[in-house]
C-alpha cells in the first residue's frame, strides 16, 4: 500500500535530469516521426531493454467510461508496489488513493495528447521513495490516444 503520498511535482522536459526518463522522452519523440504521437507498433521493447522493468504499457479501452488495461506492468514496479497489474485494469489497483492518482494522470494524458513528467514522493512497503516518471501517449491514427507508455524510476530509497 502507498502511504504519505504527497502532491506530485510537475516537471518540464528540460528540467528532467534522470537519464532514463530523458532517453524515454527522446525515444518517443523520435518515434513520432513528424506525427503528434507514435503508435504502439512503433515501440520496440528491444530498444528499451535497459528500462523494461520500469515500464508500463497500457491499452485505452472504450470511451464512456474510458478504462486503462495494463498490457505490461514492469517487474521492478510490481516488486516495488507489491502488486502485479499485467492484464488488469487501473480500477483493480488495491490502494484507492494511488488508483485515483493514476486514473487522473492517464485521463489527463488522453485529453492533452502530450507527455507528462512528474516527481512523486510516497512510502511503499516501509520505504520512502521519490519516483520520476514520464507518461507518454500512443495513437494508431495520430489523433486518438489508444495506448500509454508509462516509465517510472525510483530515485531515492530510504528505509522507514
Amino acid at each position: 500500500m502507498v502511504r504519505g503520498m504527497r502532491p506530485p511535482r510537475e516537471l518540464t522536459a528540460d528540467a528532467v535530469t534522470h537519464p532514463k526518463i530523458r532517453r524515454m522522452h527522446e525515444y518517443w519523440l523520435a518515434k513520432c516521426a513528424g506525427r503528434p504521437m507514435p503508435s504502439r507498433a512503433d515501440i520496440d521493447p528491444l530498444d528499451l531493454r535497459d528500462c523494461l522493468g520500469n515500464l508500463c504499457l497500457l491499452d485505452v479501452v472504450g470511451d464512456a467510461p474510458r478504462r486503462f488495461r495494463f498490457r505490461v506492468d514492469g517487474s521492478n514496479l510490481a516488486a516495488l508496489s507489491g502488486f502485479e497489474l499485467t492484464g488488469k485494469f487501473v480500477e483493480d489497483m488495491p490502494d484507492p488513493d494511488y488508483r485515483d492518482f493514476v486514473l487522473a494522470l492517464y485521463e489527463r494524458v488522453v485529453a492533452e495528447k502530450a507527455p507528462i513528467f512528474l516527481a512523486v514522493a510516497a512510502e511503499w512497503k516501509g520505504c520512502g521513495i521519490e519516483e520520476i516518471s514520464v507518461t507518454l501517449p500512443l495513437s494508431n491514427d495520430g489523433v486518438t490516444v489508444d495506448g500509454i507508455l508509462d516509465a517510472v524510476f525510483p530515485v531515492r530509497l530510504q528505509e522507514g
